[in-house]
């Protein structure tokens, strides 16, 4: 079936990159002269030291984080697709698989601006969820059973056109 709207997003912010590289870049080097200065000078690290086995163990284990954190947003992408029978969303590597909504199961739809909402996925006590990687627009879809989602977009006017005519149940 060919769809009426596709959109991929990934963290593309030079800001966002800048705060995350640093942060990775310091926590990387405080371990790694850490380890130089109790193990290469023979000074202990700190006013109570680990023991040397313990501090590379640490070391190891908070740089493995950094990398990891590094991979996870390097590799997030936001996937949204529209077509005539509903909509389909990803967010890897957090939502692996596609997750699907029925045409039949979206009661609405609506433009959202948001603001200090703040990027990945956000969830309410009530089960309504907010997934974004850029900007502050997206579409709200409320369905029949009252929980909302919105889908951050760059493309807001096509993503509101694919879901009239989702609605409409055409495919021009």
């Amino acid at each position: 079936m060919k769809p009426l709207f596709e959109e991929k997003q990934r963290y593309t912010q030079w800001w966002l990159w800048l705060i995350i590289v640093s942060a990775a870049v310091i926590v990387t080097g405080v371990f790694m002269n850490a380890v130089y200065v109790q193990l290469v000078t023979g000074n202990p690290w700190g006013d109570k030291p680990l023991s040397d086995d313990a501090l590379i163990v640490y070391a190891l284990f908070m740089i493995s984080c950094m990398i990891i954190m590094l991979l996870i947003f390097f590799n997030s992408v936001l996937e949204i697709t529209v077509d005539r029978s509903g909509v389909s969303y990803r967010y890897f590597p957090l939502i692996r698989s596609w997750r699907r909504i029925d045409r039949e199961n979206i009661q609405a739809y609506e433009l959202k601006k948001y603001y200090l909402q703040g990027y990945g996925i956000k969830r309410d006590l009530r089960g309504n969820k907010t997934i974004n990687v850029k900007g502050n627009t997206g579409v709200e879809l409320v369905m029949f059973d009252g929980i909302k989602l919105v889908l951050g977009t760059q493309k807001p006017d096509e993503f509101l056109n694919a879901l009239k005519k989702m609605k409409n149940g055409r495919a021009d």
